[in-house]
């Protein structure tokens, strides 16, 4: 290598170092945050509880399947109108915005398939409607007692509402872990933050949320075994491998052994999120300065 050959790679070397000491300069210093790994499960369906319509209990179910309806494309506005007006409801007073009722009345597709999904995720975070499955029975009199009513389960509409319940679980575990993803991209937001933004694209994915559903239905001869219904947990087990468990600590749903939803996790996996949950100042507390060694001369 001769002379001017050297002299050129020293240049190259020596801008090089100038422009890294320039970019050390002016790259902003590590903001000293304190992020916690917390699984984003929890996170995520907190969105999805404040995305869901609030009905007036009585008329819920009804309300909900109307809504829903309107969201699939099943049913026209003047059906639904009809069907308001049965239930005492003039459509005509209902305002088009900032009542659960708007949704009913003024068009708002994306926010229909929003409020729908959001519904149907949360059916099965919830404690089990027994209702749906029951059939109200009367037992004539015998033996000098009087006639009794009771509710009875009805067979087909048991295995009706647990594929469904089924489907619901498989989709939310799904759709939710799909969401997980897309918060791991943005560590070190609050909870709050993370909360907003997982029900932001929760309303973007309704749509696909609400065909996933379909798509997860078990197929129609499926077995169900229920296993439990009591008012600490309701739990059942189907032929195609999974488990549903509904009890104090929430929603489980296993499959094949491994846990597909509940426990802080989507299809067994965590998906930790780095939550920001303290400010700056915290963490000049967790350092302790050294002890001071002091000596005494006896």
């Amino acid at each position: 290598m001769n002379m001017k050959s050297i002299s050129v790679a020293l240049l190259i070397t020596l801008v090089a170092l100038a422009g890294y000491d320039i970019f050390l300069k002016d790259r902003p210093t590590d903001n000293p945050r304190i992020w916690l790994r917390i699984p984003a499960l929890p996170v995520i369906q907190d969105a999805i509880f404040q995305l869901s319509p609030r009905f007036d209990e009585p008329r819920k179910t009804l309300m909900m399947e109307q809504l829903c309806a309107l969201a699939r494309g099943e049913v026209k506005q003047e059906q639904v109108n009809a069907s308001l007006k049965q239930q005492g409801i003039d459509v005509q007073t209902l305002p088009r915005q900032g009542s659960p009722y708007s949704l009913l009345v003024n068009g708002d597709q994306p926010g229909q398939a929003s409020a729908c999904a959001a519904y149907l995720a949360t059916t099965v975070l919830s404690t089990v409607n027994v209702a749906e499955f029951m059939r109200p029975v009367t037992v004539p009199a015998v033996n000098g007692q009087p006639e009794k009513s009771s509710l009875q389960i009805d067979n087909a509409l048991l295995t009706s509402a647990l594929s469904v319940k089924l489907a619901v679980a498989r989709a939310n575990a799904d759709v939710f872990a799909l969401i997980a993803v897309e918060l791991q991209r943005s560590p070190g937001l609050t909870i709050p933050q993370y909360r907003e933004q997982a029900g932001q694209l929760f309303t973007r994915l309704a749509p696909t949320y609400l065909t996933r559903i379909k798509e997860q239905l078990p197929p129609a001869n499926t077995q169900y075994k229920l296993l439990q219904m009591d008012d600490n947990r309701f739990l059942f087990s189907s032929s195609v491998g999974s488990v549903f468990e509904f009890g104090r600590n929430g929603l489980v749903l296993s499959q094949g052994g491994i846990v597909w939803y509940g426990k802080g996790r989507l299809m067994g996996q965590e998906y930790p999120l780095q939550v920001e949950c303290f400010s700056a100042a915290v963490k000049g507390l967790l350092t302790s300065p050294a002890p001071q060694l002091t000596t005494s001369i006896q």
